[in-house]
């Protein structure tokens, strides 16, 4: 729009109605929640001209009509043939291209009631707008199509190109919508209609026919007896609308540039009732498309385009991260035709063929950068390539050489070996198995490998019992004692590798049969416990500082650094092992049983402290595993467990740090920081082995877990740091 020419049109001024109605319209002052506003019955007027193609709105403001003002405050400017506009604005001598909502109008605009134009003028603007709204309403409706307008063309610009080049994916395939029905969608029902009797019969939404059933009863899981598919029985009185969960699903297609992996989402509703017809949805949330270059992949995805509509969005491809939970079912029939041309050096196709559920475009994504992928995948290894596309950095540190030609030299097998792999569809825990195998010399059955890999035994975890037993002999005795004690194998490691610890403790001969293959486990492990608690404190004193002969010289120096008594506790620390020992039989936990704890205080890792009550002091309450810079590791009452009343023992352990704090040196500090970054070391262990708690309170939950819990940082060390 010319501005010159515009500027050249008369200026419309106010009328002396306009003045007159401004003059009586007294401004109002009313309260509008936390402030007052200023109010009139008119805020604005308007008057309105046509010249040639051009309409012309002049905006009058209230306050300078009031003050005797006949000038306009903003005037609008519309070319209707061009679908263009632009606001003159007369106070600033300037010109704006702002819709009219973004003006600096005054604040009484939005609070006053109404604005003012003649009939004329509102005909006016209706007419030349072909607006079925009023002036202001009408004149801000048309900026805004002419802005969504703009906002339109510009988007074009960055999707016609995406809509081009989507133009090449094919139609669905004519029997798509069954395929998904019963393949893709795997949740299916039995109704059954209940009586007291026992239904006999049900509906099968798989098969769509009528089948026998025995039993059923609502939500129970079970298999159709005539398809032998996994269903769940549903009521019809009780199931209402249900709705299967959201599958994901994969269909591959040739296309002009190569091939595409479309991403599709799918469900069923089952209307309250209406059982037999459920409704089949279906979208499509994903396609990427593979070239037949490997150059210029790329992926679009269905979604909100910048908040203005719903359409295909060009986007980045998955690089690396597999999500387990968007595998899916997918479509076969198109892949024999793809393999022999497009997926020919892929392994997609045997890959997919390999598995039950599949995620595509992260295989092609990682092929591209680990081509040895395609090799686990002809190989028909798919327990290995879905182990590489979950995680292909942790994989690749199980291979030998990922640069090598041959599957075997990757894989660092033989060819026997690789049969084995191949045979039992092995992992790289079975692959670490085979090597174990031939580092040993021994041959393990495959079918004992297996259970290993599957109970997640490495062979790591069975040194305690290495060389005593063969490991036909070990998963015959783990599998017997699992069926004895409805124990999991890792329950009866643990139980087992304790048992012969404690029998080493008292001198037995575990190199025995009878002793390091004991029948019953559990009970024989028991009465080990007893037997240590039984023994001789001196005797079983002198034993231990036979072995670390420095234990009664520290103890003897950490009272008075680390002695405290308040108004209700206090904390004392042993004198020698046998005060130690003689804390751990009256609370009856671990601390006179195990090792590591007698190792810790040799070489200044930590200390074992005992919390008392001031009034009660020479009676057993709590003990503490502390580190030399007073962090406190561990806090345990009898039978190892922690009582509602460590919450106010805890406020004076804070305050027992703040205190010892101060009697710390500098050798103190160092041994702090060193036993700190053991403890980091020995969690970052017990979680990765999975370690589980077996007896008491605490029974099946992560050691590391509730080591963390109770650990009590000295904070005021902390914060020095």
């Amino acid at each position: 729009m010319d501005k010159q020419k515009l500027l050249k049109i008369c200026t419309l001024k106010a009328t002396p109605k306009m003045i007159k109605m401004a003059a009586v319209d007294t401004p109002v002052k009313e309260k509008y929640y936390h402030w007052v506003r200023t109010v009139y019955k008119h805020g604005l007027y308007m008057r309105c001209h046509i010249q040639g193609h051009i309409l012309m709105v002049a905006f009058f403001l209230t306050e300078h009509l009031r003050a005797g003002g006949r000038n306009p405050a903003y005037e609008l400017f519309i070319d209707r043939g061009r679908r263009q506009f632009i606001t003159y604005d007369r106070v600033l001598d300037k010109w704006c291209t702002s819709k009219l909502d973004r003006l600096d109008w005054p604040a009484y605009i939005s609070s006053s009631k109404e604005k003012w134009i003649s009939r004329a003028d509102n005909h006016k603007i209706k007419k030349y707008l072909n607006a079925e709204y009023d002036d202001f309403t009408a004149l801000h409706s048309y900026q805004l199509q002419i802005r969504q307008e703009e906002l339109k063309k510009r988007h074009k610009k960055q999707t016609d190109p995406w809509d081009k080049d989507l133009e090449q994916i094919p139609d669905l395939p004519k029997d798509w919508q069954r395929w998904v029905s019963k393949v893709g969608i795997r949740q299916h029902y039995i109704y059954y209609q209940y009586n007291k009797k026992g239904a006999e019969s049900g509906y099968c939404t798989y098969c769509e026919k009528d089948v026998p059933v025995k039993g059923p009863r609502h939500n129970k899981e079970g298999r159709c007896p005539r398809c032998r598919h996994k269903i769940t029985f549903k009521s019809t009185g009780k199931a209402g609308r249900v709705i299967t969960k959201h599958f994901y699903l994969y269909l591959p297609q040739r296309c002009r540039d190569g091939f595409v992996i479309r991403m599709f989402e799918g469900y069923h509703i089952y209307p309250k009732g209406e059982y037999q017809t459920p409704e089949c949805i279906c979208h499509e949330i994903r396609r990427t498309i593979f070239t037949n270059s490997g150059e210029n992949n790329r992926a679009y995805y269905w979604g909100l385009y910048r908040q203005s509509e719903h359409r295909w969005i060009r986007t980045g491809l998955y690089h690396g991260r597999w999500y387990g939970d968007a595998e899916g079912k997918v479509y076969g029939k198109t892949l024999p035709d793809l393999a022999r041309k497009e997926l020919s050096r892929t392994g997609l196709a045997e890959a997919v063929k390999g598995s039950q559920l599949f995620f595509p475009e992260i295989y092609l994504t990682i092929l591209n950068e680990r081509p040895y992928l395609e090799k686990l995948a002809k190989a028909k290894l798919p327990r290995l390539v879905k182990e590489c596309m979950s995680s292909y950095y942790t994989f690749e540190e199980e291979l030998r050489d990922i640069t090598a030609s041959s599957l075997t030299k990757i894989l660092g097998v033989n060819t026997q070996e690789l049969k084995r792999m191949r045979q039992n569809n092995g992992g790289t825990k079975f692959l670490a198995w085979l090597r174990y195998e031939r580092a040993t010399g021994k041959i393990i059955p495959a079918h004992v490998i297996a259970w290993f890999c599957r109970e997640r035994i490495e062979a790591d975890r069975l040194r305690f019992i290495k060389g005593k037993m063969s490991m036909v002999q070990i998963y015959n005795y783990l599998r017997r004692q699992m069926s004895k004690y409805k124990a999991s194998s890792k329950d009866i490691l643990i139980k087992w590798s304790d048992y012969l610890s404690l029998a080493r403790h008292l001198k037995m001969n575990t190199d025995d049969a009878i002793i390091f293959r004991v029948n019953k486990l559990y009970q024989r492990h028991d009465e080990l416990v007893e037997r240590c608690h039984s023994k001789e404190l001196a005797l079983e004193a002198g034993e231990i500082l036979e072995r670390y002969p420095n234990i009664d010289a520290i103890c003897e120096s950490l009272n008075e650094k680390y002695g405290f008594a308040g108004e209700e506790y206090a904390i004392v620390a042993p004198s020698c092992v046998e005060d130690m020992l003689a804390e751990g039989r009256n609370l009856h936990h671990c601390l006179d049983k195990i090792d590591r704890y007698w190792e810790r205080i040799e070489r200044r890792e930590t200390y074992i402290l005992f919390l008392r009550k001031t009034a009660e002091v020479d009676k057993p309450y709590y003990t503490l595993e502390v580190e030399p810079n007073g962090t406190v590791r561990q806090k345990r009452t009898m039978y190892d467990r922690q009582e509602a009343d460590i919450e106010d023992a805890t406020k004076f352990l804070a305050l027992w740090q703040k205190e010892i704090t101060k009697r710390l040196t500098a050798e103190d500090i160092k041994l702090g920081e060193e036993s700190r970054r053991l403890r980091v070391q020995e969690f970052a262990e017990l979680r990765k082995n999975q370690a589980i708690i077996n007896i008491g309170d605490l029974r099946g939950q992560l050691l590391v877990d509730v080591l963390l819990a109770d650990l009590m940082e000295n904070e005021t060390i902390a914060q020095a740091a």
